[in-house]
């Protein structure tokens, strides 16, 4: 098959504006360059195609006749051009299928989910919650968020965040309760803890060369939201991720009644498949989570 000698196709987008409108300004508008570059252009797909396929008419233009047919193939053409490059982006974007911890999904992650979507529409979102370590050779899930992994076979991992720790309750508990100013105050508290960090309290409070009283280990729940609505519901005191409760500290709902935090040793963690960022959606839904973090 002979080559193909084909016009510039910014020369034929520039024509297909100016047929469109009838006017050079209105298709530099359109294409947001100046009227002598799409001047230009018209100039040069003539010379290419060896045909006149516009006039001018008065203070006007118009379509000679293999202008005019030339303007309806090349429109068409287009068309199937745009139709075929949204194909094309929507393979290589689909269905991104995350998994991220409970909380962080339910109080950061969907919160901030639209500014990606509006930005990557071509990428369908599917997101679950869990916390073990992916298979990602036998589990359908393309990017996992999770806290504190060291050892990941089978994946790579890129950081997220660090965590800082906080003490957090009801303003009723400080309207109400002894006094809790420092560390050493959270003796005379019931500390609500969190199943599957069993020794946050003991790290927290050693740090201030402190111990816990196994009296106040009264009651724990498995996901820092349910702490979050049991410390706003005044039923005792929680130490939980600050960045987790910026919205009710702001609203009112919690406070922090002492300054001192905590950062501990794990921090929030990317994870995928080894060479998954190849994949377009995998490798801009990473980019935007590390700006997010910013």
């Amino acid at each position: 098959m002979p080559d193909r000698v084909l016009p510039s196709l910014n020369a034929v987008r520039s024509f297909v504006a100016v047929a469109r409108h009838l006017s050079f300004t209105k298709a530099a508008d359109e294409l947001a360059v100046t009227q002598g570059a799409v001047s230009r252009m018209m100039q040069t797909l003539q010379a290419d195609l060896g045909v006149e396929l516009i006039r001018r008419v008065g203070r006007g233009i118009e379509l000679t006749p293999t202008g005019a047919a030339f303007y309806g193939e090349a429109s068409a053409a287009l068309d199937r051009i745009a139709a075929a490059a949204r194909a094309a982006r929507a393979q290589d974007g689909g269905v991104l299928r995350v998994s991220a911890l409970p909380t962080l999904t339910q109080r950061w992650l969907i919160p901030r989910l639209k500014r990606f979507q509006a930005e990557n529409p071509d990428i369908q979102v599917e997101v679950g919650i869990g916390e073990h370590r992916v298979d990602f050779a036998k589990e359908r899930i393309d990017v996992a968020i999770r806290y504190g992994v060291e050892d990941w076979p089978g994946a790579e991992m890129a950081t997220l965040m660090p965590e800082t720790m906080g003490v957090f309750c009801a303003p009723s508990l400080l309207e109400q309760g002894p006094p809790l100013r420092r560390p050493a105050d959270l003796a005379q508290h019931r500390l609500l803890q969190h199943t599957t960090r069993p020794d946050s309290w003991r790290v927290y409070l050693s740090a201030f060369g402190l111990t816990v009283p196994e009296a106040a280990l009264s009651l724990a729940f498995e996901h820092f939201f349910m702490i979050i609505e049991a410390a706003s519901a005044g039923m005792g005191v929680a130490l939980l991720p600050v960045f987790l409760v910026g919205d009710d500290v702001a609203s009112g709902r919690l406070v922090q009644p002492m300054p001192e935090t905590l950062r501990p040793r794990g921090c929030y963690l990317i994870a995928h498949a080894p060479g998954a960022e190849r994949a377009r959606r995998v490798r801009r839904f990473k980019e935007w989570l590390l700006t997010e973090v910013k």
